[in-house]
């Protein structure tokens, strides 16, 4: 309250016609920011807009407010100077101090400015690293968090706040050791972001979850199971886990057995696995780097025939597609060639393992009387 009674006794002390100049000043700049400059910048937009280069519209964009801000206090600061402000001995703020505090704030601003969306930051990382906008946010937001220390830390040196420096500092150490967990997320995020193990979209799979990739936060990176949940992992676990990115390969295997009959002969086995391998061959969804048919396995069953080829079907339904389609080929051919293929034949296999036929007994027990399961 005796601040207020001193100031306005000081103002009493100024004479009215530099009052009215100091009034008229803070009008003029408010005027000039919102008509001269609003104008000035309008024909800049306009004539960077037409450059190759966006960095000259972030710059101009990025600069206006700032510039606005700086003209009001510097207007400020000279109205002050108009009515002897520094000697009214009312130890609020000196003018000095005042336009110190304009540069550090309207840079600060600046600088702040180039950190958003559509700025210098924004495009160069997003057209060089970042196709699904997951690196922009964790790298802005750091040179922000910089960016108001930096002005807080100059401001409070200025005005002589060392100790609310070193409080800052300590309670910033405090902080830090209450938030260990939010932290270590934070640089899991950062290191899933700079490292890109994976990106939003992609078909991931570590030890615990498989899924795909639906949203990388600060915190946590949300999966999309197969049977569509959404399952929220912290980005600290996730980033010290082994992660499989199922959708960087650009082929996918597929690889499988089948037995032929041992009766087969060795022509048609020959003729088979020639047949096969000329169809994999001719298909052009079959990538023709790796392509395997061959007989190679003896057993007391039959003949194994081992087929293995990749393709660059990465849909999960074009990839079962092409499986049916090779499936289908290859018995069509065995069809033709009149082979068959190796059979479990149950009925003999317990003959074999129990030494009686099962199926005569239970045919045997269907035709019992009722009076004869009862004895």
């Amino acid at each position: 309250m005796k601040r207020i009674e001193d100031f306005c006794c000081a103002m009493c002390s100024v004479s009215i016609y530099n009052i009215i100049i100091a009034l008229g000043i803070i009008v003029f700049v408010i005027i000039l920011n919102k008509l001269l400059i609003s104008k000035i910048y309008k024909i800049f937009t306009y004539i960077v807009s037409k450059s190759n280069t966006h960095i000259d519209d972030s710059l101009v964009k990025a600069s206006q407010k700032p510039l606005k801000l700086f003209i009001l206090f510097y207007g400020v600061y000279q109205a002050l100077r108009i009515i002897e402000f520094d000697n009214l001995n009312l130890n609020i703020i000196s003018t000095s101090r005042l336009i110190k505090l304009a540069g550090v704030i309207a840079m600060c601003y600046f600088f702040y400015n180039l950190t958003l969306e559509n700025s210098i930051l924004h495009k160069s990382i997003h057209n060089k690293n970042d196709s699904n906008g997951i690196v922009f946010p964790f790298v802005s937001i750091i040179i922000r968090i910089v960016i108001v220390i930096f002005a807080v830390v100059i401001i409070a040196n200025e005005f002589g706040f060392t100790g609310f420096i070193t409080g800052l500092g300590i309670s910033g150490i405090a902080f830090a050791l209450a938030a260990q967990d939010t932290f270590s997320n934070l640089f899991g995020g950062m290191v899933i972001v700079l490292d890109k193990p994976f990106s939003i979209g992609d078909w991931v799979q570590t030890s615990d979850i498989e899924g795909v990739i639906e949203e990388i936060t600060f915190r946590s990176t949300k999966i999309r199971t197969f049977a569509e949940a959404i399952v929220t992992v912290p980005n600290s676990k996730l980033a010290n886990s082994n992660i499989i990115n199922w959708s960087q390969r650009d082929k996918r295997r597929i690889h499988f057995k089948f037995t032929l009959d041992y009766s087969t002969s060795i022509d048609k086995i020959n003729i088979c696995v020639q047949r096969i391998e000329k169809f994999l061959r001719s298909n052009d969804k079959i990538k023709k780097e790796m392509i395997i048919v061959s007989f190679n396995e003896l057993s007391n069953y039959g003949f194994g025939i081992f087929v293995y080829f990749y393709t660059e079907m990465m849909g999960y339904e074009e990839y079962e597609k092409l499986k049916q389609i090779v499936n289908i080929n290859i018995l069509s051919i065995l069809r033709e060639e009149k082979v068959k293929l190796f059979f479990i034949n149950f009925n003999r296999l317990q003959e074999n393992i129990l030494g009686v036929n099962m199926v005569d007994k239970i045919e045997d027990i269907g035709n019992v009387t009722e009076e004869e399961r009862e004895k």
